[in-house]
């Protein structure tokens, strides 16, 4: 038996098959970004499908815990079964308390990237104050600019 045209169908399938395969999470062209923004009333979270394909099966989780006494903890959830490309869902989670509050934004997708974002801010009743880097960069400019007006020196300031 020649065994020429069983090597030749073997080969034959191990280039198909990989060229048929199905794609998967990281291969798709289905790409999610998330934010998170303090608010006044309540806080905002935004679900952005940035890819050219629909996201299919994206549920989320939003949560808020913290204070002073542990007495913050607010979670939200939800799916949605198809979310188009080139679109955004907002979530919104109301909350009340007082003190330092970590605010974690989680989805996932079923043909696309788990994606988790968290940040740190403070809990004033309703407003929750988000600290943005910027904001401490200004703050860091406007003391040594007070610092060197009064005569002290700026060094000590880092």
């Amino acid at each position: 038996m020649d065994k020429k045209p069983l090597v030749g169908m073997i080969v034959s399938i191990l280039i198909v098959v990989p060229a048929v395969s199905t794609p998967s999470a990281a291969e798709s062209d289905t790409e999610l970004s998330i934010g998170i923004c303090g608010g006044f009333i309540a806080i905002d979270g935004w679900i952005m499908n940035i890819g050219d394909n629909p996201a299919s099966n994206v549920s989320y989780t939003f949560s808020i815990s913290g204070g002073f006494h542990n007495d913050i903890n607010v979670t939200t959830s939800d799916m949605v079964s198809m979310m188009p490309p080139k679109s955004a869902m907002g979530v919104l989670s109301n909350t009340y308390g007082f003190g330092p509050v970590t605010i974690t934004l989680s989805v996932s997708a079923s043909n696309a990237d788990n994606i988790t974002k968290l940040v740190n801010g403070f809990q004033v009743g309703k407003r929750t104050l988000i600290s943005f880097p910027m904001l401490r960069l200004f703050t860091f400019a406007l003391m040594l600019r007070a610092y060197t007006y009064w005569g002290k020196n700026p060094e000590k300031l880092l």
